[in-house]
């Protein structure tokens, strides 16, 4: 498998919808707590990574995202990965 399809798929199957959740959980508390500016930074940080996902995703559809850029953003994810699991 390439490492765009690989992406492709981590991204459209798992992360995507990961992040749809934390948001709508976020803004469900930023709601209840409207003057917690971290809990406001936090949203504003989640809908930051899913609009620089959403556009990765564009350039997947339009075949310019090469399998380089797929390899570092899926390094770059692993790492996050082990370091929540450290936390």
């Amino acid at each position: 498998m390439s490492k765009v399809t690989e992406l492709e798929t981590l991204l459209k199957k798992d992360i995507m919808i990961e992040l749809e959740e934390s948001i709508e959980d976020l803004v469900s508390k930023v709601k209840k707590k409207n003057n917690d500016k971290a809990l406001k930074e936090e949203l504003k940080y989640m809908r930051d990574v899913q609009a620089y996902f959403d556009d990765v995703l564009v350039d997947i559809d339009k075949k310019i995202l090469t399998e380089d850029d797929a390899e570092e953003i899926l390094d770059a994810l692993q790492d996050m990965k082990i370091e929540n699991q450290e936390i």
